[in-house]
């Protein structure tokens, strides 16, 4: 963690604004004119306001004098922001894929597993990074000896720490660093220092043991007090809608306009319908309106994902109360999709896309027994409404970001195809989304016969 995020990326950028330690940085390709470079960092405070609280910490305009940055931060900015607010900043573009492919293997190394092949491509790409940085920095003149630090060199041997100690997830955390600021803030005796911290850390080891062994009384031991919301938790006929959780707040029999609930009853007919009926064997869309009007809808606040994933909220049911509050609206969405809808006659194909945008609302249903539709019994569906993000392509760095302009018009799918919450950053005018999930979190559909369906 220190060698990457508290060294490396310091120094990398005490290279782009032309003052690491006493260098002649003149000229050289590598350098940041100062207003971009200050464009960089309001950008980059912009950022916070556009990303998820669940990201991380919201990273400031570290260009400013006086401002604090952690490895948690550096960590953040390096990931996520620096690829897309770097492209077209150097003199010479070569800079710019030399930090690219640092974050490749550095996202490479941070993968929850490693196979031997890609720790192989660690070793490989760091040595090769290496020498491009020595090309680029030191330049194989020897008054710019103090430009190869050993943190440098440090780097060549990542590759033998992941076979020796495993991926670097493992040793790489900031686990004691916040445990030493936590545990600074509770020293309370200034004569008995030390003997106070001691029985702080014991007590804290108690309580962690007594919650571990009675798990009901984890929130009756918790020592910060948190609101309990209204939380509905989903066990419906989809297995997949067992992962969620529905919580407040809720508005019952919400307005929902024209338009919206024409897209709510055509969700029915995709939902109720043979999954390869012809256009004359659908539902109609009537029958669908009339199911609706006879159902009890409710409209949710928040849409949790449990097994520690993540709470996105509903832009139309929960407004932004204050201008820095962390935008937690925007989704990552995986859902079936008809490669030939365009075809006249063209047979069904369904193929998974992966789709971003705006949740504005999830609606739970509750639907009357309808026997020409198959539903002998009230049943409840959750659905979400999601404007779209206009044709997003993937940045031209190669990584897991993608680049839009506008968003379009709300799509209702089902909640069973949100995964997780996505940050975005404003840059050129532009949105770039980034995805801290990738692909440890893509939907898996099941593709198993219509007779297993029901059973």
């Amino acid at each position: 963690m220190h060698l990457v995020y508290e060294n490396l990326i310091k120094n990398l950028i005490s290279f782009w604004c032309s003052d690491f330690k006493d260098l002649d940085h003149k000229g050289e390709g590598y350098c940041i004119r100062k207003t971009v470079w200050d464009g960089i960092g309001e950008a980059t405070a912009a950022a916070g306001r556009t990303t998820p609280l669940a990201y991380g910490p919201a990273v400031p305009n570290f260009t400013e004098d006086g401002v604090r940055m952690t490895a948690d931060m550096y960590s953040f900015w390096f990931q996520y922001l620096g690829p897309v607010l770097l492209k077209h900043s150097f003199k010479k573009q070569e800079t710019y894929d030399h930090f690219v492919v640092l974050v490749k293997l550095i996202n490479l190394c941070l993968k929850f597993s490693i196979t031997h092949d890609e720790v192989q491509e660690i070793q490989d790409g760091f040595i090769w990074w290496v020498e491009e940085y020595e090309r680029i920095y030191y330049q194989d003149k020897a008054d710019r000896l103090s430009a190869c630090p050993v943190t440098v060199h440090a780097l060549l041997h990542i590759a033998e720490g992941i076979i020796m100690l495993g991926p670097v997830w493992v040793y790489w955390a900031f686990a004691m660093e916040r445990f030493c600021g936590r545990i600074g803030r509770v020293i309370r005796s200034r004569r008995f220092p030390f003997s106070n911290l001691d029985n702080q850390i014991l007590a804290h080891a108690q309580l962690t043991q007594l919650k571990n062994t009675y798990p009901k009384l984890r929130q009756e031991l918790s020592l910060i007090q948190r609101p309990v919301p209204l939380t509905i938790r989903m066990f419906l006929s989809q297995p997949a809608d067992e992962k969620y959780a529905l919580v407040a707040p809720r508005q019952i029999d919400p307005h929902i306009s024209p338009a919206l609930f024409t897209k709510l009853a055509a969700a029915l007919v995709t939902r109720f319908s043979p999954l390869d009926a012809e256009p004359e064997d659908l539902i109609p869309i009537q029958r669908a309106k009339e199911l609706l009007n006879a159902s009890t809808i409710e409209s949710w606040g928040r849409l949790r994902r449990l097994e520690c994933g993540d709470t996105m909220l509903a832009s139309e049911l929960v407004r932004r109360e204050s201008e820095d509050r962390r935008d937690a609206t925007f989704v990552r969405y995986d859902n079936l999709v008809d490669k030939n809808a365009r075809k006249a006659r063209g047979k069904p194909e369904l193929v998974s896309k992966t789709s971003y945008g705006q949740l504005n609302y999830v609606f739970l249903i509750k639907l009357p027994p309808a026997i020409d539709l198959g539903i002998m019994d009230a049943t409840y569906i959750a659905l979400a409404a999601i404007s779209e993000c206009d044709k997003p392509v993937q940045h031209s760095s190669g990584l897991d970001i993608h680049v839009y302009t506008k968003l379009r018009a709300s799509e209702v799918v089902d909640i069973a195809t949100v995964q997780a919450l996505v940050g975005r950053v404003w840059w050129r005018n532009k949105w770039s989304i980034f995805d801290r999930s990738g692909d440890l979190a893509r939907a898996v559909f099941d593709e198993g016969d219509d007779s297993d369906v029901g059973d």
